[in-house]
């Protein structure tokens, strides 16, 4: 006898299957009793058969990270970029829920209320190092570079999570298509700034 419900093999005469209980039809018990409803069992079987080949429904577009967001953030002005460029290629799916101005203004208010809070912060930390001359030249320019790394970091989590509040059903194939021109975008953003950055501060 082949279980219906989980596919092994067993003797004819059980009345349930020897692997997971479930009822054997064929047997004279199962037919005799009046109570029993077959088709229940047979929803139950399928209910309870691993569903092998059906995909997760609980993936969340952006997961926890944005990775173009945190480049942006490396950038000079990150916040008004990755607000742009963000609500831009997402335009789209935030057009469906009408929520485009309320992710532009979520992802630029977040940004600059993070920049706000960080900027005070570097320069507290440059100015308790710059009174300790023990310290080196070298440490002292690494701290603005792990600042920077943290609000960058700081602003790809909160990027995720507004992407993924704004838009949980969003296909995820479509959101990481999206997310490799944005990443695109973010790199050609930091070149530029970076390059305009270093010219005005030679002339």
């Amino acid at each position: 006898m082949i279980c219906k419900k989980c596919g092994k093999e067993y003797e004819d005469d059980m009345p349930c299957c020897l692997w997971c209980d479930a009822p054997n039809e064929e047997h004279p018990n199962f037919k005799n009793n009046p109570h029993h409803d077959s088709t229940k069992t047979h929803e139950a079987s399928i209910v309870s058969a691993p569903q092998e080949n059906c995909v997760e429904d609980d993936r969340k577009p952006a997961g926890l990270f944005m990775w173009s967001s945190f480049i942006f953030g490396l950038a000079a002005f990150g916040y008004i970029y990755v607000a742009i460029i963000q609500t831009l290629l997402h335009h789209k799916v935030l057009r469906e829920t009408k929520s485009s101005l309320s992710f532009f203004f979520k992802i630029f208010v977040a940004n600059l209320a993070l920049f706000f809070l960080t900027l005070p912060f570097a320069n507290t930390i440059a100015n308790i190092a710059s009174k300790h001359p023990q310290i080196s030249q070298s440490v002292k320019g690494l701290i603005p570079l792990l600042v920077c790394i943290g609000y960058a970091t700081a602003q790809g989590f909160i990027c995720a999570k507004i992407v993924n509040t704004h838009v949980p059903d969003y296909d995820v194939k479509m959101y990481r298509k999206k997310e490799r021109i944005a990443i695109g975008i973010a790199i050609v953003v930091f070149i530029i700034t970076s390059i305009v950055i270093a010219v005005c501060k030679q002339a």
